[in-house]
């Protein structure tokens, strides 16, 4: 087992984890995006190997609150490869991330999870999380 940062050689077993979520994309929009965050404090993208394989991700953003000591961190996506889905890696690479927050002095972390995700929502409140109602988003649209 290895928790660490992603590479370009992970973006294809990302491709396949954000397809486990239910999010299609091209390989080439996950390497522009995944080109974006490299190298980024604030942003990353960390994989957990398992025998040389990735079979599990989290994509977190770290964010300064103006009106709170500490920071917040988001958690955007968190994936686990379905053939080792109950062995404990979900939870593992959570709490990897609550301890980046806590080093960074964050005051809390956030992810949200789709209303027809229930086990997933069972997870979040086993490992600590409370459901914050109200979550709100505009979706743009750019003419190409």
């Amino acid at each position: 087992m290895m928790i660490r940062n992603a590479t370009y050689r992970d973006a294809s077993a990302i491709k396949s984890l954000l397809e486990q979520l239910g999010y299609t994309t091209r390989l080439s929009i996950l390497i522009d995006q995944l080109e974006t965050m490299f190298g980024q404090v604030d942003n990353q993208v960390i994989v957990y190997e398992l025998k040389k394989e990735v079979v599990g991700f989290v994509s977190v953003h770290y964010l300064p609150q103006l009106a709170f000591d500490g920071g917040l961190t988001v958690i955007s996506y968190l994936s686990v490869d379905e053939t080792v889905k109950d062995t404990g890696i979900a939870r593992e690479l959570e709490q990897y991330i609550t301890n980046q927050a806590k080093i960074r002095k964050c005051d809390r972390i956030q992810v949200h999870c789709m209303d027809w995700r229930t086990p997933t929502h069972k997870f979040y409140v086993q490992q600590g999380y409370q459901e914050y109602p109200k979550y709100f988003t505009k979706r743009l649209v750019y003419a190409e």
